[in-house]
């Protein structure tokens, strides 16, 4: 078996650059994507459900829960960016394909629960602000149909990357101020419970009395599966990082420019160990454009996990204490008293249009993402679709998302039940798989020299040792809601 000769590319990629102020606009793109299109949901409702059950005694498995996933992610985002090779086709060498068909199977159950979760909170907050005047299907097609126009017309125009890594920017930026100047301005949260909860593991406490009224769907539901969909809704998925790993190569960072020969290569040769030039200067050439691809993704991970947070102490300090969760048909409804509470009524129009270009914003998002996702999946398991386009792939997902996102929401589908599923599948269960995947694909394959480091190494095992058995357990308590453990 040949190996790929790395030397031969050395030459034409560019000297590292240095970091600066203005990454937090120029470098921040892909992750920028992923970060909006996971706080979205996760801040406004998932998150907020829980924080509203068990108050301060789970804000630990917040902070843990984020950064176990971001260090999945930049295992797949260096491995990308070290060696031009896209991590399906390197999985589906290394795996063998069928590998890549059980993830791509599972991510594509769960995509159209998503497309039609996302479209649904967003057709909730245009309801609910024009006073519930029409029937809730209305402003789902409308909606559905503006948004399919739209992203039809930015890819037709070869804008479709570019109009959604800055549309993503907006609403993180927005979201961050807007609830911190909620959290600063209103509330007087308690810091010391706070923090004394945030890095030390604690056991999920029982919900109290009052949910079982003021929230039966919550009540429904175990404390495990209730933390398990924030958990899962909180920083994304992998449907959501296989792409995000994909769409780097539109950055061209070090080899990432030769992406797609790389994997046209791949597939002829197949995947042996990578031989990366090992002198002192060729790696201070090839891991200096790590620096890009770690800011990207500790960028993206931090603004989830600075959002969550206000998102939490907002839910804690004002809903709480009145026994109040997002609940039914009023998961985005309730979170209007973070604004209107602390900063006064007239922060309820503010609240209305935020939350709906946030979540607008998410489902948006999900379009070109999902499309990344199985881009990516597909050239890299078949040879015969190694040149397939963008928009051939376009032509294929988006109709197949709005046609099971419709039947699911004309079948009256329990938003709760189905976020639960989809998040024990793809953010959990599913993850976790791919994280070790691509530990196996980092610690195996790369030379020594090149391997993360061993903290990464330690960290991601433990996140995969927590996440596996979790979305298992999850998976079964969606389908025996009697299952304890």
């Amino acid at each position: 078996m040949s190996e790929l000769d790395f030397k031969k590319y050395l030459d034409q990629i560019e000297k590292p650059p240095k970091l600066e102020l203005k990454w937090i606009w120029t470098v921040a793109g892909p992750g920028a994507i992923i970060a909006s299109l996971t706080v979205g949901s996760g801040e406004l409702v998932w998150t907020p459900r829980a924080a509203a059950a068990f108050g301060y005694a789970m804000v630990w498995a917040f902070l843990y829960g984020i950064w176990i996933k971001g260090i999945v992610q930049y295992l797949a985002n260096r491995w990308h960016t070290l060696t031009g090779i896209p991590a399906s086709i390197a999985t589906g060498k290394v795996l063998t394909k069928w590998f890549n068909l059980f993830l791509a199977g599972t991510i594509l159950s769960v995509m159209p629960m998503w497309f039609v979760t996302l479209s649904s909170l967003s057709a909730q907050v245009l309801w609910i602000s024009t006073g519930r005047r029409m029937d809730l299907l209305y402003f789902w097609i409308l909606v559905v149909v503006a948004t399919e126009l739209l992203v039809i017309f930015a890819a037709r125009l070869g804008k479709a990357y570019k109009a959604i890594e800055k549309i993503s920017l907006v609403v993180l930026w927005s979201m961050f101020i807007g609830f911190w100047a909620g959290v600063l301005l209103g509330t007087r949260p308690d810091w010391g419970a706070f923090f004394s909860n945030l890095f030390i593991p604690k056991p999920i406490p029982p919900y109290e009395s009052w949910i079982r009224t003021a929230a039966p769907d919550i009540w429904a539901l175990t404390p495990l599966m209730l933390l398990g969909t924030a958990l899962g809704s909180l920083g994304g998925g992998i449907q959501d990082y296989v792409g995000y790993q994909a769409m780097l190569r539109e950055k061209g960072w070090g080899f990432l420019k030769f992406s797609d020969d790389m994997l046209k290569k791949v597939h002829e040769m197949g995947l042996s160990k990578i031989s990366l030039p090992e002198d002192e200067e060729s790696q201070k050439k090839i891991k200096g454009w790590l620096l890009p691809t770690k800011f990207d993704c500790g960028l993206s991970f931090f603004m989830v996990f600075i959002t969550t947070i206000p998102a939490v102490i907002l839910t804690i300090e004002v809903l709480r204490p009145r026994q109040i969760a997002p609940s039914g048909l009023r998961l985005a409804e309730v979170q209007v008293a973070w604004l209107t509470e602390t900063l006064g009524p007239w922060a309820g129009l503010l609240w209305w249009l935020g939350s709906f270009f946030a979540f607008w914003g998410t489902f948006y998002g999900l379009h070109e993402v999902y499309m990344w996702t199985i881009y990516d999946m597909v050239r890299g398991t078949f040879k015969k679709f190694a040149d397939i386009t963008p928009n051939k792939v376009r032509m294929y997902l988006w109709p197949y998302l709005i046609i099971i996102g419709s039947i699911f929401f004309l079948t009256n589908f329990s938003l709760p039940i189905l976020t639960a599923f989809a998040s024990a599948a793809t953010h959990l269960f599913a993850l976790a798989i791919w994280g070790i995947a691509l530990l196996y694909l980092n610690m195996k394959y790369l030379p020594k020299s090149y391997r993360p480091h061993i903290i990464l190494v330690i960290l991601a095992i433990i996140g995969i040792c927590v996440y596996l058995p979790y979305g298992l357990i999850q998976l079964i308590q969606v389908f025996v809601p009697t299952f304890r453990i």
